[in-house]
């Protein structure tokens, strides 16, 4: 039983229209599975994603990579917030 649950789980942690998010201290974000940028400077990240927005907060950010699907950004990095948007 907990095998099967541990397996549902991680299947809907890699459903591929849900973004996922990668935390790597406050330097490094990355951004899986997003729909755009809405904006973009040195202090502010907004993430367009499907049902919500990631919101990347800091001082120096710079984006490092960009695909259709992922990207990265670095700098010093104060937040990240979650915002539902449905």
């Amino acid at each position: 039983m907990l095998k099967d649950n541990l397996y549902a789980e991680l299947m809907e942690d890699l459903h591929p229209n849900r973004p996922r998010v990668e935390i790597l201290g406050d330097s490094r974000v990355i951004v899986e599975n997003h729909c755009g940028i809405q904006e973009y400077d040195d202090s502010i990240l907004r993430v367009r994603c499907r049902g919500c927005e990631v919101r990347i907060l800091g001082a120096d950010l710079e984006l490092t990579a960009l695909s259709m699907d992922e990207l990265a950004v670095i700098g010093v990095i104060s937040s990240v917030e979650y915002i539902t948007t449905e």
